[in-house]
């Protein structure tokens, strides 16, 4: 998304994985912030992510989300007639020489924040060129503009949607086309959940339950094996059948599949032990002390966890208000020797 500014031709731009409202919504506050203001009108088309319907003429109705937005930040919309590119000519233009000048060749993003910053900072520098017409630097113009941008808002403004989800028999819910597992314990349950452009927040009872990251991939899972480990205590003979079982560490896929019946149910109470205790990263050093000691079953696994994390605590000294009192003190042994048989000296 872009926003343009006629009359010096500054603009800045931010690229995001979707044309979500949260999205859009993250986009337009990133510059609001980058620039420091905000403008006092801005000319949007119709774009489903802010009117939600076209009525006759310049009547719209607006969106909850956008409309939120734009009286938090306090500026003004107008939308343009359908099928009007004209009306916004100018960030039309933008639009396509941003995609040639900062996007060829096609950019590979593996972070959206760390590219956005260096994009908005790349269209700083652009700005250092003539204007088309006016006989000056954009800059130099963009500078003239800022003394008319709204104050930004006193309070920060957490762009997210929020849903009320049911949780399946399986333990997922879902956003969009994306299904998200919490835990088959809480199937039938409504769960609240907070949906940012990045992640996705899940609530219960008034506790965070589970952070996602936002899944744009049609059709696909996002799934944690941790959150699973108490139902697979329950039944452990489906635990190498489980969608999620190759998330599980390397060492431990290979144990669990070498053990059965009761040993396999032992095993998978200590791995969810470990994991409960947040010691996930020594799941797999854990069983490489086993296997140099020699031993393999649940206890001497046990010990060799305890070893690795249950590290030995000693309190610390008292601390005394005062010194205590040096005593001269020098008992009579002899009384003692002559009770015990023993010969007095």
């Amino acid at each position: 998304m872009s926003i343009s500014f006629p009359y010096s031709n500054a603009a800045w731009t931010q690229v995001y994985p979707s044309e979500n409202q949260e999205c859009l919504l993250t986009g337009m506050k990133r510059i609001f912030y980058h620039i420091g203001g905000v403008p006092i009108r801005c000319r949007c088309d119709n774009m489903a992510t802010a009117v939600s319907q076209v009525l006759k003429g310049t009547e719209r109705v607006i969106t909850d989300g956008f409309y939120r937005f734009k009286l938090h930040h306090r500026f003004s919309a107008d939308f343009c007639n359908p099928d009007s590119g004209n009306e916004k000519g100018n960030i039309e233009n933008k639009v396509g020489y941003t995609r040639r000048n900062m996007f060829v060749p096609v950019p590979v993003i593996t972070d959206f924040e760390a590219y956005n910053e260096e994009l908005l900072h790349r269209c700083d520098k652009d700005h250092n060129r003539d204007h088309y017409e006016r006989g000056a630097l954009i800059r130099e113009l963009w500078e003239d503009e800022i003394s008319h941008l709204l104050a930004l808002p006193e309070h920060d403004y957490e762009v997210f949607n929020y849903d009320s989800l049911k949780v399946n028999k399986l333990g997922f819910i879902k956003v969009d086309t994306t299904k998200y597992g919490l835990s088959p314990e809480l199937a039938g349950k409504v769960v609240q959940v907070k949906i940012y452009f990045n992640k996705i927040e899940a609530f219960y009872d008034h506790n965070l339950l589970k952070v996602f990251r936002r899944n744009y991939d049609r059709n696909s899972e996002e799934i944690d094996w941790k959150d699973y480990l108490p139902t697979l205590v329950k039944k452990p003979g489906a635990t190498e059948h489980t969608r999620f079982f190759n998330q599980m560490p390397k060492l431990w896929q290979e144990y669990l599949k070498s053990v059965t019946g009761r040993e396999r149910k032992s095993a998978l109470l200590l791995l969810s032990e470990i994991v409960d205790d947040g010691n996930e990263t020594l799941c797999d050093e854990v069983l490489e002390l086993a296997n140099e000691c020699g031993r393999l079953d649940n206890d001497s696994i046990r010990q060799c966890y305890m070893l690795i994390a249950k590290l030995e605590k000693y309190p610390l000294p008292l601390e005394l208000a005062t010194d205590p009192p040096l005593l001269n003190y020098c008992p009579d042994l002899s009384v003692y020797d002559k009770l015990t048989g023993g010969v007095a000296l």
